[in-house]
């Protein structure tokens, strides 16, 4: 970091002096630009060479050590400032430890001490400019991912996680308009997809940021719009204006983007809201929404509240529901997957497209569930949908759904068998493998295959119909009884290639297993 430049100021030319010839300043890191007879003189000399360090004596003429510390630190609180004092002034030097006196040394000036305390002043100077440098380099990526974290605040505002107070505040420092107040609020989702599905991912990438540049490029002039993209990479548009048509915005948005761009392009939007915290609904309407495209084809606009028909209750997804489902269908446990099935659809619905859109829900979880746990091998999903959209009363479409449902959940469980299987196979060759450590226990081979002790302590139990310690112990004593057939070993020599130090304890363990000592069973 370069010499630290260092000032003494002192109205006696002998105690300057002194200070200077006392160390090798330069094997200290540090340099003397310059030295003053008194506060005046050193004020000019601070402003001008802007010295790391000041030594200063207290009792000079006009002005003292401890004000002109005080004006020097007030103007550059950066500079460390040493007072040098006798013993009869050293109380009244250590009240000026409030105005931010780093270090005081005393009268007479020992070397020892002078190094003590220049070696002190150089750690600190380097450890607050480290401490900058980095804080710098914080700074500079703060500015890099900005951007990021701007996205990042308005997803999680989108999917009511903040308080208003929160959401406010953030926005101001991300400098997003927000209408804290009361006002009109409608949202609505973008879902982009290429004409040809032959397509590498890159392509795809490329074509929804060529379309969020042109949607960007549509509102402009409209400050009172947000757009972002969310975790599923579809495009969201938040309008603030309650005079805008967002619907007809969309409208003229898609004729844009398809002759623009090779792509099909679907739009859901919510209902209005009247405030910023009720956004995560919003949103939420224009996925459920969006969802519809399946029913109507790519290339329209779908609004909420045109697939809800007219009546005093409207359809609410049973989030905690839905949860259960897709944890039951991930699991595969098929049983469980029937009685959710059966509690979602246990309410008064006032209309047929009510409970085709909670069939959506249930196939929306259904279908994640599968591309989670990576089943591919599943029914005709088109056959599927066109059941949803047909079923003219809840038998019928709940006997479909609950048809397709178990069918992914009998995948993803016969998947998990199969690798639950193999997991089983390679700790088995593990165990056959690593028997002659004698720290090989549970968590150790659970740690080696990257699962919980629990989950691999069940899984031996359910495959080998014993306990871990039991499976390995009885392998243990299989290797220990073809070895006192096979070799000359001593019984410890053996429990050593088995894993078992303990040659008291692996003679219990043999003749337990075997109904025999080792001794008896070789001669015999």
């Amino acid at each position: 970091m370069g010499e630290l430049k260092v000032l003494i100021v002192d109205d006696e030319y002998l105690i300057r002096n002194l200070l200077k010839m006392r160390i090798d300043w330069g094997k200290q890191g540090m340099t003397i630009i310059g030295e003053a007879s008194n506060a005046i003189e050193a004020l000019h000399f601070v402003d001008e060479h802007k010295p790391d360090i000041i030594f200063t004596d207290i009792y000079m003429p006009s002005i003292d050590g401890i004000e002109f510390s005080e004006r020097v630190l007030k103007k550059y609180p950066d500079i460390k400032i040493v007072v040098v004092t006798g013993h009869d002034e050293f109380e009244y030097a250590r009240k000026s430890i409030k105005i931010g006196i780093t270090d005081f040394i005393l009268k007479p000036i020992h070397a020892s001490e002078l190094l003590h305390v220049t070696e002190k002043l150089r750690q600190k100077i380097n450890e607050e400019r480290a401490r900058e440098l980095e804080l710098e380099k914080l700074k500079e990526e703060l500015k890099q991912n900005f951007p990021y974290l701007k996205e990042k605040f308005l997803f999680h505002w989108l999917n009511g996680t903040l308080s208003r107070k929160e959401i406010c505040e953030k926005a101001e420092y991300f400098g997003v308009l927000l209408c804290c107040g009361a006002g009109a609020l409608q949202i609505a989702v973008i879902e982009i997809s290429p004409v040809s599905v032959k397509q590498t991912e890159e392509q795809l990438i490329l074509l929804r940021m060529e379309c969020r540049k042109k949607i960007e490029a549509f509102y402009r002039e409209n400050p009172q719009v947000i757009i972002l993209t969310d975790t599923r990479n579809q495009i969201i548009i938040v309008n603030q204006n309650p005079d805008a048509n967002l619907a007809a915005g969309c409208e003229e948005l898609i004729t844009n983007l398809t002759q623009s761009s090779r792509c099909t392009v679907s739009i859901g939007i919510g209902q209005k809201l009247e405030n910023i915290e009720a956004a995560h609904l919003g949103y939420q309407e224009a996925c459920r929404a969006l969802y519809y495209q399946a029913f109507v084809g790519k290339n329209q606009v779908i609004c909420f509240e045109d697939i809800v028909e007219n009546g005093d209750q409207q359809y609410r997804s049973n989030a905690s529901l839905l949860q259960q489902l897709q944890f039951y269908i991930s699991v595969g446990s098929s049983e469980r997957v029937v009685e959710v099935l059966i509690a979602i659809f246990n309410v008064s619905f006032s209309s047929i497209s009510q409970f085709r859109m909670a069939a959506m829900d249930v196939f929306r979880e259904c279908q994640r569930a599968a591309i989670e746990q990576q089943i591919e091998d599943e029914p005709d999903i088109r056959e599927t949908l066109v059941s949803i959209l047909t079923a003219d009363h809840l038998p019928e479409l709940t006997k479909s759904l609950e048809s397709y449902v178990l069918h992914v959940a009998m995948a993803i469980y016969s998947k998990k068998q199969t690798k639950e299987g193999n997991l089983i196979s390679q700790v088995k060759e593990y165990l056959e493998t690593n028997m002659s450590n004698p720290e090989m226990g549970l968590a150790s081979t659970a740690a080696a295959f990257f699962v919980s002790p629990g989950h691999l302590g069940r899984l031996m139990k359910k495959e080998t119909k014993q306990t871990f310690v039991e499976y390995l112990t009885n392998i243990r004593m299989k290797k220990a009884e073809a070895l006192l057939k096979r070799t000359d070993l001593k019984g410890y020599e053996i429990g050593e290639q088995v894993g078992i130090i303990d040659p008291h304890y692996f003679s219990l363990l043999f003749k337990k297993s075997l109904g025999r000592p080792m001794n008896e069973y070789r001669n015999s």
